[in-house]
């Protein structure tokens, strides 16, 4: 028991940390330089997702989008407690592309305890083939080695590719989290074509939460 409060108590303290930070870097956005900004989720979007991964049956999550790594720790909060702080009975992969914010993640993962996420680093599109080819999707794959809870908070340009890529690698009833849906503005061409494009899908189904910036939840329904 005193090693999950430990986890717990580690964890929070990093997560208001870097809460902190970022409400100081989006009331000084302009300020600070592009590459240096968090680009995070919010507090209460953090919140969500820990309790939404709480009480679904979730043991290996899929980020796309590090940054720093205050979502991925939201996700690490929830399964570290979830399961006692067992970390060989979950599983968290995140992708980033910026070397400088990956050693900002694993520098903020240290201090939180946190040992059970691995990083991979390159063009999302990139690794996401790849991870799609280790677990044999277009071949027979085990749906034990698929993903339970999916968190796309990538490049939107290329929203729908990535969703196209990950869908084959969710379980039946596991959750796609799709960040930025309703805001900032400038994101609405991108993120109202995404929408439409995904409710099209039947396989699929999808709503939108309007807590943070938006989050388009997508449930795999076969």
């Amino acid at each position: 028991m005193s090693s999950k409060i430990d986890n717990n108590l580690k964890i929070i303290s990093v997560l208001n940390k870097l809460n902190k930070q970022s409400q100081f870097e989006r009331s000084n956005e302009n300020d600070i330089k592009y590459n240096d900004l968090m680009l995070s989720i919010t507090e209460d979007t953090g919140m969500f997702l820990d309790n939404l991964i709480t009480i679904m049956n979730v043991k290996k999550i899929l980020e796309i989008g590090t940054s720093v790594g205050y979502s991925t720790l939201w996700f690490a909060h929830a399964l570290y407690n979830k399961f006692n702080s067992e970390e060989d009975k979950f599983h968290i992969v995140s992708i980033e592309n910026n070397p400088d914010k990956i050693k900002r993640a694993q520098n903020n993962f240290i201090e939180a305890g946190v040992n059970k996420i691995k990083i991979m680093e390159g063009n999302a599109l990139d690794v996401l083939q790849k991870i799609s080819h280790e677990k044999n999707i277009d071949k027979n794959y085990n749906e034990e080695d698929l993903f339970d809870f999916i968190f796309l908070d990538a490049d939107k340009e290329n929203l729908t590719k990535y969703f196209d890529i990950i869908l084959p690698m969710l379980r039946r009833g596991g959750v796609i989290i799709t960040d930025n849906i309703l805001y900032p503005e400038d994101y609405r061409p991108y993120m109202s074509k995404y929408v439409e494009y995904i409710r099209n899908n039947t396989s699929v189904m999808s709503v939108t939460v309007p807590i943070g910036y938006g989050e388009e939840m997508t449930v795999k329904k076969y």
